[in-house]
């Protein structure tokens, strides 16, 4: 088999590989093939667009013309893709600004407790919820971080205290279908961009950090035991990352990146039950 071969077979196997499950979340929720196939255009063509590295002249805009021929599409259909709605960044933004509100909650001394648990905070007050906001989220209101932690069952409010339920903003799939879709949007382009980024470096000592543990054919009656050893001590370095990055966030910085690291837990059947 050639090499070009053998690359075109590789990249066929991770299409599948990273399709499949995009495509069960597609139908799932009713989507069909031609919106999805809209979708995938725009994204090509806005990549190719804007990536300087598809660029002839990486200092010059690129044009509809090179567009077309990376692409393969025409300059019609190039100026008809265009005209879709780009996907939004406001949940991003959310995401983000819930979770800076429950990591100062859960890190910073003045909103904890002496056994280092966080408070039930007032409403208002010199320390509150509505300061806990105010130094955390970024310029969001009050209001609208705490309607958005109480929709995802972060927090509780009662008597005009608002108590902290979970330190994480996860979500409960059967009720939070829609930000558990946004959240694997978020967590899924976070890990292919990783992908991209280190396909394309040669230095290994310049990669990003990107390491895979797997257990081949562990018995059906050892799976549970190994599931919940991963789960706690992966959460614990989770939380000890999350205490060193909180301090280190500047919103007067002008220069700032976005950095973290992303954990999950993956379960294939390897064979058939005998």
């Amino acid at each position: 088999m050639s090499k070009i071969a053998e690359l075109n077979r590789l990249l066929s196997y991770m299409a599948y590989r990273v399709f499949k499950p995009v495509v069960i979340l597609f139908l799932r929720n009713s989507v069909p093939f031609q919106t999805a196939s809209d979708w995938l255009k725009r994204i090509y063509v806005d990549v190719a667009l804007g990536n300087k590295e598809f660029r002839i002249n990486p200092d010059k805009k690129q044009t509809k013309t090179r567009v077309a021929v990376l692409t393969g599409l025409s300059r019609v259909e190039i100026d008809r893709v265009l005209k879709i709605e780009k996907p939004l960044e406001v949940t991003e933004q959310k995401w983000n600004r819930a979770i800076k509100v429950l990591s100062g909650w859960t890190s910073n001394d003045k909103y904890l407790d002496k056994s280092s648990l966080p408070l039930s905070l007032p409403i208002v007050g010199d320390v509150s919820f509505t300061t806990l906001v105010e130094e955390y989220s970024g310029g969001a209101t009050m209001r609208s971080v705490l309607d958005e932690l109480v929709h995802v069952k972060s927090v509780v409010l009662n008597s005009n205290k608002v108590k902290i339920l979970r330190n994480d903003y996860a979500i409960i799939p059967s009720e939070q279908k829609l930000l558990n879709l946004e959240i694997s949007g978020m967590s899924t382009g976070d890990l292919l961009n990783t992908l991209v980024f280190n396909d394309k470096i040669e230095d290994a000592n310049q990669k990003r950090f990107q390491k895979l543990v797997a257990g081949l054919h562990i018995p059906k009656n050892e799976v549970e035991d190994a599931k919940q050893f991963i789960y706690k001590e992966t959460n614990k370095l989770l939380v000890s990352i999350d205490k060193k990055l909180t301090p280190l966030a500047s919103e007067t910085s002008s220069n700032t990146y976005t950095i973290g690291l992303g954990a999950y837990y993956f379960e294939e059947k390897t064979n058939e039950e005998k």
